[in-house]
């Protein structure tokens, strides 16, 4: 396993490009529904709220309610919050 050398926002960056594109960052298998269907079988759910929570605290009030409906459109109608 190698170590990779970013910072925090850039690791969450990864993770929300990759999730918005249904691919597992960590094998690049096809997702459903943040469950990736590759090699290692990882429920993304998880690290996908937390890097998204992490990116509207650092982008401030005003930046976050714009980030909110941008990801918002990415993620399915099933899991979409009520």
């Amino acid at each position: 396993m190698s170590a990779i050398e970013t910072t925090p926002e850039e690791t969450n960056d990864r993770i929300i490009s990759s999730i918005i594109n249904w691919v597992c960052p960590r094998c690049g298998g096809h997702m459903v529904e943040y469950q990736c269907c590759g090699r290692c079988r990882r429920n993304w759910l998880p690290e996908w709220e937390w890097a998204n929570y992490a990116k509207t605290k650092s982008a401030g009030s005003s930046g976050a309610d714009v980030n909110r409906r941008q990801t918002a459109s990415h993620i399915p109608a099933a899991s979409r919050p009520r």
